[in-house]
C-alpha cells in the first residue's frame, strides 16, 4: 500500500528559465525567522523524484532504516535486531521499568507533533506501531553516540559489535544524514533526556555536540570542530539540520535589499558565475587552500582561498543530502547550493582539477579526476536556484571582485602574456644553424 501524500503547504516549488534552483532563510529578523521555521511545516521529506533520479543511491540507507520511510525494506531488516539489542542495553543501564515506560508515554504525547514533520502522512503505520518506531530507532541513535563518545574521548575498549568492524559504524553515520532517513529533533531530545540516568558526561556534553563530534569523521574537510561549533545550542530539526547548520559562514551577513540582480550577460562570463579554474589562473589568480569551514571562499590581493575538500566514497552522497534538505526546506540557507555552483562554475575539465590539487585545495582518495569533473557537475543537476539573486548567494561579494579583477586591464595584460609561447618566440630570434 502507498503512503498517501499529504496536500501541499506553503508556496508550490518554483521554476524558471535559468533557475538552477533554491531558496534561503537570509531573514532580517531572526526571530520572526526562527518562528517561521518551527511553525507548522514539514521539515522530513521524501527526496524529490526529479532530483533523485540523478543519483538514486545517494538518498537511500545501506545498513540502516530511521524513521518511516525506508522502515520496510528488505535489505535493511538485518539491522533491526542491532537496535532492538541497543535498546535493551540502554534500558538495562536505566534498570528502572516505570522510567521505560515513562518513556513511551513522553513520545506518545508527541506522536502527533513527530507526525506532522514528515512530508508524508502514513496512515497505514498505527499509532502504536509508530510510537515504538520513534522510541526504537531514537534509543539506537542516542545509545549509539553515546558508545561512541565514551570510545572516542576516553580511548576506552567498548563491548559493542558495531564497534569490532571497519565499515559498519562508517555506514551507519552516513545513513544518519541522509534526509529520508530522519527522526524529528525534539524526539531525540525527550529521549536523550530521559535516559540520562548514570551517564558522567551528560551536563558537559549536550545532545547537539554529542552529534557533531559523532558526525565530526564524516565532515568533507575531516578535520575537527572548532569549540565555537561545538557549544551550539540551536534548535534544529533533525540531525542533518544541525550537520548543516555546523557549516554556516560566522562572518557572513545577508544582503538587505531585495532588488539586487545579476546580469547574466554582464555577471556570468563563464558556465555559470565565474570562468574555469585553468583561466582564472591565467588571468593571474592565485589559487591557494584556505584553513577553516568548507565554506569559507575568500578572494584577495589576487588570492582566491578555498577550503581542502576531501573526496572518497562518502563525499557525493552527503553533499547531495545538504543539497536535497536545502531545496526541500525554504527555509534553510541555500549556503551547499551556492558552493555547489560555485564548484561546477571553476570546474570544467581534469586540468582544473590538477591546479585545485597542486594548490591543497581538492584531495581525492581512489577517484580519478574526470570523476570528480563528474560529480562536481552533477550535484547541481535539476536543483532550482535563481542564478540572478545575490541576495541568496552568500559568496555574492566575492564572486564580483573577482569578475571585476578580470575585467581589469592588469588581468588583460596577465592573460595575453600568458599566451605567448615565449621560447619559441625566442628561438625565433636566434640565427639559423646549417
Amino acid at each position: 500500500m502507498k503512503n498517501k501524500k499529504r496536500k501541499a503547504r506553503g508556496k508550490p516549488r518554483a521554476s524558471g528559465s535559468e533557475d538552477m534552483t533554491a531558496t534561503g532563510d537570509l531573514r532580517e529578523n531572526h526571530a520572526t525567522d526562527h518562528e517561521r521555521r518551527f511553525s507548522k511545516q514539514w521539515s522530513i521529506f521524501r527526496v524529490p523524484e526529479h532530483i533523485r533520479k540523478v543519483d538514486e543511491k545517494a538518498y537511500n540507507p545501506r545498513v540502516v532504516s530511521i524513521g518511516p520511510f525506508h522502515r520496510n525494506r528488505l535489505e535493511l531488516r538485518a539491522m533491526e535486531p542491532q537496535k532492538l539489542r541497543l535498546y535493551k542495553r540502554l534500558m538495562k543501564q536505566i534498570g528502572d521499568e516505570k522510567q521505560e515506560v515513562g518513556l513511551q508515554t513522553a513520545i506518545k504525547k508527541l506522536e502527533g507533533r513527530a507526525r506532522s514533520c514528515y512530508s508524508e502522512e502514513f496512515n497505514d503505520i498505527s499509532s502504536e506501531e509508530f510510537v515504538q518506531m520513534m522510541v526504537l530507532d531514537g534509543c539506537f541513535i542516542v545509545k549509539l553516540m553515546r558508545l561512541y563518545h565514551k570510545s572516542n574521548k576516553h580511548g576506552e575498549y567498548v563491548e559493542e559489535p558495531i564497534f569490532a568492524t571497519r565499515w559498519m559504524l562508517p555506514n551507519i553515520t552516513r545513513d544518519l544524514l541522509m534526509l529520508e532517513n530522519q527522526l524529528p529533533f525534539f524526539v531525540l531530545k525527550e529521549i536523550y533526556e530521559l535516559t540520562a540516568f548514570g551517564e558522567e558526561d551528560q551536563e558537559d556534553h549536550p545532545l547537539n555536540k554529542l552529534a557533531l563530534l559523532f558526525f565530526e569523521p564524516l565532515g568533507p574537510q575531516k578535520g575537527e570542530y572548532t569549540e565555537i561549533k561545538l557549544q551550539d545550542q540551536g534548535t534544529h530539526h533533525h540531525l542533518l539540520s544541525l550537520f548543516h547548520s555546523s557549516f554556516v559562514p560566522s562572518d557572513y551577513h545577508p544582503r538587505r535589499s531585495r532588488m539586487v540582480r545579476w546580469n547574466r550577460h554582464e555577471n556570468f562570463p563563464g558556465k555559470f558565475w565565474l570562468q574555469e579554474v585553468r583561466i582564472l589562473r591565467r588571468s593571474g589568480i592565485k589559487f591557494k587552500s584556505n584553513p577553516g569551514n568548507l565554506l569559507n571562499i575568500e578572494f584577495e590581493n589576487r588570492e582566491l582561498r578555498i577550503p581542502t575538500l576531501f573526496i572518497d566514497d562518502s563525499t557525493g552522497p552527503l553533499l547531495r543530502n545538504l543539497l536535497a534538505y536545502e531545496q526541500c526546506n525554504a527555509f534553510a540557507a541555500p549556503y551547499f547550493t551556492c558552493y555547489a555552483i560555485f564548484l561546477n562554475s571553476i570546474i570544467d575539465v581534469p586540468e582544473d582539477i590538477e591546479i585545485l590539487q597542486d594548490a591543497g585545495i581538492i584531495v581525492q582518495s581512489e577517484a580519478v579526476d574526470e570523476e570528480v569533473v563528474n560529480l562536481v557537475n552533477s550535484i547541481t543537476k535539476e536543483l532550482v536556484f535563481d542564478l540572478h539573486d545575490m541576495n541568496d548567494c552568500y559568496i555574492a561579494k566575492q564572486i564580483e571582485d573577482i569578475n571585476d579583477f578580470c575585467k581589469s586591464w592588469k588581468s588583460k595584460c596577465i592573460y595575453q602574456l600568458s599566451r605567448i609561447d615565449f621560447i619559441s618566440l625566442g628561438l625565433s630570434f636566434l640565427p639559423s644553424f646549417k
